[in-house]
């Protein structure tokens, strides 16, 4: 299941280029192991997340609390929400088994693109403080 993302929508989101990188390379991957912990309804939770990125022209709210989501689910975090997986089928994931290992990594991986989001919000908060300046001039 390979994910292109050559996409209808162009963007100069550094957010959604970023996003967008990351889906390209471990899309598959991520479809898997949201599949391994949470069945179809995670591998849909992925897919409906990549099309959401794909189709879009800026990394909105929802999208964000979406890679949250995302992220909260593959680190086992049972508190994603009411109406949340059922999670009772990783009870039987073999802590020291090479699944558990790949999903451990996807899930850094996913909270790397996670900061860099934020990094780059950072970023262009600080030169939009740094244009908003007076100068002394």
């Amino acid at each position: 299941m390979a994910h292109n993302f050559p996409t209808t929508t162009l963007s100069t989101d550094p957010h959604l280029s970023t996003a967008r990188a990351h889906f390209a390379k471990h899309g598959t991957a991520l479809c898997n192991a949201a599949g391994m912990i949470d069945g179809e309804a995670g591998r849909a939770r992925v897919l409906r997340l990549i099309s959401a990125l794909r189709e879009a022209s800026r990394l909105d709210r929802t999208t964000r609390r979406k890679l949250v989501t995302l992220h909260r689910l593959l680190s086992l975090d049972p508190v994603i929400d009411a109406l949340g997986p059922d999670l009772s089928s990783w009870i039987l994931l073999d802590p020291a088994s090479v699944e558990v290992e790949e999903l451990c990594l996807l899930t850094d991986r996913l909270y790397d693109l996670l900061v860099r989001i934020g990094e780059l919000n950072a970023e262009r908060d600080a030169r939009a403080l740094d244009l908003s300046a007076p100068s002394a001039a």
